[in-house]
């Protein structure tokens, strides 16, 4: 290595013979034929599935899959919680030769919606609790063609004689917006009574503007008696149907009293169109604030068809209040497109669905921004509930099925990917304000992977916990690596994860070896195991930390509670495979700033270079370069910036070899070693992830009435936080600061989320003319911190997720 010192040069003979015709396919082949017994996915409730059965498992889903077109090149998206049959179906979409794209459930709708069209993808597979979310995201996008739902449990959902005493107790409150389904969600927006009155009369407009004299109308959902009350005196007859069997008893004696027509009876909303077809002559059915709490499409449209088919060719179903996706209004209940109603009419002929937005002024509150449908039934309706669209979100194509199951044409054959297909796709921060899709190669995987099991000595009776999200790099290494060398996964739900305590639990029972993560999930951690005085035990071998710095104490606090592991400090970039340098931590030397980086792995080149790009001598700082084996392919669709921060290698062995640009700064000591000194850009990184200062700037400034913002980072490196400085459009007059918050959380994932907002009439100047970003450091040292956002039920509402919103 030419210019190199002799010292830098020899840290860099890392060339090392590895399989360069394998996949990560064969990796996990070779595990399930040497080690098809032993377990290769565990829970909580012990073995899930075996390294045999996971691949026969996976092979299966991807049969599936490849039926409906995923293969070669393709993009999947996968939205999934840890789970075993989540990890299956990742592994079955690289299975296919096509390239997964993790999806953080944490992120927002805006920003999944972004990495999918960004790379044009027209495949999504999700886990059931996602349903809903993903229905909204794919009928959103102009590429998503088909969406795949994993075999496991959805999350849980009441009963149907549970979900009737949730609504008797709903129906019965005093407080009319609770009893009519408002309010229930404590941190929502908070509805007048005289609000909802109005909304009553809002939908008995509708109604009665539709009735035919002498005709019935039907009310689905009555329970209130709010929308019944205004229509009972003004309509021949009025059926109210409700699933609270107390509610109607209330309504039928409230009618009594009155001498009102109308009837009530207990049902639910799928079994009202046998009751609709028992009443004479019904002219107008009306759902009023209902369908959000159902729990998917499919069941909206099989309560639709039978209403349709059980009224009269003209009959109306007023369809009131219904939330758009666009509204971001209650997340979590089933919102539904206004494109969706023509969909629905599309599949009945002569059918009418007119959808009708509400004019200024016409209701108040998130009332304005719902909408409403009207359905006029056609002269003939089939007999049976015509299909949606195959594989679409509001039906999505089990991954459970058998081979062949519901595909197009012939059955689906599987064709191995190669060494320089691609893997995966994971999505970074960009300081253009979208995500960067990094993609690499299998061969780079299989490189890590050689390396790292034979360094570490991973073998079979290894146990990781498996900490990180499916969207951050460090996944790779568990699902590949563990995996391939017959180890297991020990697999927690994202809740359970979120919990530290839960963590530690499963930590010190259930015989874990191994764990990688960030430095701060490790840490926190580590704090519950010492306030509890619990002993780690001695199962626990090795504590692989990356992405952000280790903090110099980590050695004793781990020696204190784990005496028996042994820590590893890695580095690298999501540009260059997870990994590509190590340290074992055997001491720590009171007078480093940092943990080292260490050495580069095997196939991997670390170069030192000053501004004019010539090598840096030894304890010279200077931008860090990563070159070899390990370096992905680039930024999927941005051929610029794949330009701009892949370049070719100058002292590469072989032409055409490309180095990636790090951004970082760093030195090669004279012990032989790499020491990280910190970013050259507006790049940070925080609890393990790396992030452009500018996404968050870019985003910041699309809100109305913000003329300029501007991010930091704040505090130590071992303690970073984020800090936003924004300048309202003319100075003043401007959004406030939890305007701006709630703007970000729509937006952007937790993790770069400001923890301190200033909101400014003016941003301090350098000298140069520049954003002084040194000065506005203590003024968003100063600024509050938001409080922890914590949701509190009802006091014994019981409500189940599928009745937790109105």
């Amino acid at each position: 290595m030419t210019g190199f010192p002799p010292l830098v040069s020899a840290g860099n003979a890392t060339s090392r013979p590895y399989d360069t015709a394998a996949t990560v396919v064969d990796l996990l082949d070779r595990a399930a034929r040497t080690h098809g017994h032993r377990p290769a996915l565990r829970t909580a409730r012990g073995v899930a599935l075996t390294h045999g059965e996971l691949a026969a498992e996976s092979n299966r889903m991807a049969l599936v899959l490849a039926a409906h077109g995923v293969g070669h090149g393709t993009p999947v998206g996968v939205l999934v919680d840890h789970r075993p049959d989540c990890v299956a179906a990742i592994l079955a979409v690289v299975r296919t030769g096509a390239h997964y794209v993790p999806l953080d459930p944490r992120w927002p709708d805006r920003r999944i919606a972004q990495v999918l069209s960004s790379l044009r993808a027209t495949s999504l597979i999700t886990a059931p609790e996602f349903t809903r979310r993903v229905f909204e995201l794919a009928a959103g996008s102009e590429h998503i063609r088909h969406v795949f739902r994993t075999p496991g449990p959805a999350a849980p959902v009441a009963g149907l004689s549970e979900l009737a005493e949730v609504w008797d107790g709903i129906t019965a409150s005093d407080d009319i917006c609770v009893a009519a389904g408002f309010n229930l969600d404590r941190e929502g927006f908070r509805f007048a009574p005289e609000q909802v009155r109005d909304y009553a009369r809002h939908v008995a407009r509708l109604v009665l503007e539709r009735h035919r004299t002498g005709s019935a109308v039907v009310e689905i959902g009555a329970g209130s008696g709010l929308v019944a009350a205004e229509l009972a005196p003004k309509v021949a007859r009025l059926v109210a149907l409700d699933a609270s069997q107390a509610a109607m008893e209330r309504m039928a004696r409230w009618a009594d009293e009155q001498g009102l027509p109308v009837t009530a009876s207990a049902c639910f909303a799928h079994e009202a169109g046998r009751a609709v077809d028992d009443v004479e002559d019904p002219g107008v059915v009306v759902l009023a604030s209902v369908i959000q709490y159902f729990p998917d499409t499919g069941y909206l449209r099989g309560v639709l068809h039978d209403v349709i088919a059980a009224l009269p060719t003209g009959a109306a179903i007023v369809v009131a209040d219904v939330i758009p996706p666009d509204s971001g209004q209650f997340p979590g209940s089933l919102r539904i497109p206004q494109d969706w109603w023509q969909g629905l009419a599309d599949a009945y002929p002569g059918l009418r669905a007119e959808v009708l937005g509400r004019e200024p002024g016409d209701l108040a509150g998130p009332l304005a921004d719902r909408y409403d449908v009207i359905l006029t039934v056609p002269p003939e309706v089939p007999r049976s509930m015509p299909d949606a669209r195959t594989g679409s979100a509001e039906r999505p194509l089990p991954l459970a099925a058998t081979h062949g199951a519901g595909a197009p044409g012939t059955a689906a054959k599987l064709v191995p990917p190669g060494p320089d297909h691609l893997a995966y796709t994971i999505s970074t921060s960009g300081s253009t304000g979208a995500p960067k899709a990094v993609a690499v190669r299998h061969s780079s995987v299989v490189n890590l992977v050689e390396w790292f099991n034979r360094r570490h000595e991973v073998v079979p009776d290894d146990v990781m916990v498996q900490v990180a999200s499916f969207s951050f790099d460090l996944s790779v290494y568990d699902l590949f690596g563990v995996l391939g060398a017959g180890g297991s996964l020990l697999l927690l739900p994202d809740a359970d994860l979120a919990e530290p305590d839960r963590v530690r639990e499963a930590l010190v029972t259930h015989g874990v070896t191994l764990w990688n993560s960030a430095p701060a999930a490790f840490t926190a951690v580590l704090a519950f195991l010492r306030a509890s005085g619990e002993d780690g035990g001695t199962a626990l071998r090795r504590v692989f930390l990356s992405g952000d710095w280790v903090p110099l104490t980590a050695l004793d606090e781990l020696a204190r509670v784990f005496p028996a592991a042994r820590l590893v400090a890695l580095g690298g970039a999501t540009e260059a495979c997870v990994w590509s340098n190590d340290y074992m931590v055997e001491a720590v030397d009171p007078q480093w700033r940092s943990i080292p980086y260490g050495h580069p792995m095997q196939n991997a080149r670390y170069y030192v270079l000053r501004a004019d790009g010539t090598p840096c001598g030894l304890d010279e700082p200077g931008d860090l370069y990563i070159a070899g084996a390990c370096v992905a392919v680039g930024y999927l669709n941005d051929a610029a910036l794949t330009a701009e921060r892949f370049l070719p290698d100058p002292w590469a062995p072989r032409s055409g070899e490309r180095m990636y640009r790090t951004g970082d700064r760093a030195c090669w000591t004279g012990e032989g070693w790499i020491e990280f000194l910190g970013r050259l850009d507006h790049q940070v990184k925080i609890r393990g992830y790396r992030i452009e200062l500018g996404e968050i700037e870019q985003v910041a400034c699309r809100m109305p009435g913000v003329a300029e913002a501007v991010a930091v980072p704040l505090g130590q490196p071992t303690e970073r936080e984020l800090g936003l400085a924004v300048r309202a459009v003319g100075g003043n007059g401007g959004p406030d600061e939890p305007a701006v918050r709630s703007y970000l959380r729509a937006a952007l994932p937790e993790y770069m989320q400001p923890s301190r907002i200033r909101v400014l009439s003016t941003l301090p100047v350098s000298a140069t003319g520049k954003v002084d970003r040194a000065a506005l450091a203590p003024l968003l040292t100063a600024a509050n911190r938001p409080g922890r956002n914590v949701r509190v039920r009802a006091a014994g509402s019981g409500l189940p997720p599928a009745v937790s919103r109105s």
